[in-house]
């Protein structure tokens, strides 16, 4: 690890705790790591920040995407607050997993007592109050949405079944390599697989899909990086995958004796209803306050600055004694 980073470790371990004791963060047993992944605007990254580290007893831990030096150069500076910029992280590459291991990695050298884990993005804020408090009656549970167990049969073992170039890894829908991947999917699923994924497992697993986002406690997160460290062949099976946040932490878990203590998120997405955004999250805006609110969620994403307004609201919201 970089002498950097180890130095902003040795910094976290010395931080000034008063500030709990003072009586600003909610009184209980629990302190978050929250990692995330960020890859544009500092001041949104910067307003989640401020907004975790005035909330909670917290630290943070940013990687930034290598494309953006600008951006490393202009988040917060804090004792409170890890950053990193290792991986050029492309959408659908297995970068994303990369980052959040990295941090994850990170926030175990680290001396501090962690109770749990939140993965997340730039993008994020919390919209109400008591997360906290709910996870201090609710230590043991994890909160990940699962979508379901994956076949061969399924179109979305292509994720792990085929060795996929990085060209393809393009976001734009209407992009004629969207329909590419679709078709080496489809194809996939028949049983004809291009550019077959030649790393096998030593300890076979059943894979499963879910959303990238998730709230653990510290035992979760620790059993993933043992097994991690115990299994190299699972980390270099998904090197060439697509989208392997969606099922990378999902079925180590699933996977684990923790399985049962799965509880569904605590993470408010809009995902989009149209081809040209089917599964992509729908920025945040006014109109979402009503079902968020409707729903137990105590984050969400995706927000964007040019909608100041909703990221002011929640602001304000929490905030509020």
């Amino acid at each position: 690890m970089p002498f950097w980073i180890l130095l902003q470790l040795l910094c976290f371990s010395r931080q000034d705790r008063r500030i709990q004791a003072k009586g600003r963060f909610p009184v209980c047993n629990i302190k978050i790591a929250y990692l995330l992944v960020a890859h544009k605007c500092p001041e949104q990254v910067n307003a989640f920040i401020d907004q975790l580290l005035d909330y909670g007893n917290c630290d943070v831990y940013v990687h930034v995407d290598k494309k953006n030096p600008e951006l490393l150069k202009n988040i917060k500076k804090s004792s409170r607050v890890f950053v990193c910029s290792i991986f050029d992280v492309r959408w659908g590459s297995f970068e994303i997993v990369k980052a959040a291991v990295e941090l994850m990695r990170a926030a175990m050298k680290s001396e501090n007592k962690y109770s749990h884990i939140y993965f997340g993005s730039g993008q994020d804020l919390l919209v109400k109050q008591g997360l906290y408090e709910y996870l201090d009656c609710h230590p043991d549970n994890i909160f990940l949405e699962i979508t379901g167990r994956i076949k061969n049969s399924d179109r979305a073992s292509a994720r792990y079944r085929i060795c996929w170039p990085k060209k393809l890894m393009i976001r734009n829908d209407l992009h004629p390599y969207r329909f590419i991947r679709i078709a080496m999917q489809f194809l996939c699923r028949s049983g004809i697989v291009i550019r077959k994924n030649k790393v096998t497992l030593k300890n076979p697993v059943d894979f499963y899909e879910g959303h990238t986002w998730f709230i653990i406690p510290i035992a979760v997160m620790e059993y993933i990086i043992s097994y991690l460290n115990d299994n190299p062949d699972y980390f270099k099976f998904w090197e060439n995958s697509l989208a392997s946040d969606l099922m990378f932490f999902q079925t180590i878990i699933m996977n684990s004796s923790f399985a049962d203590k799965i509880k569904g998120e605590l993470m408010y997405v809009n995902f989009g209803k149209t081809f040209g955004t089917m599964n992509h999250p729908m920025t945040i805006t006014m109109d979402d306050i009503d079902n968020i609110k409707k729903g137990d969620y105590y984050c969400a994403r995706k927000f964007e600055w040019n909608e100041k307004q909703s990221i002011d609201y929640f602001t304000k919201l929490v905030k509020e004694n």
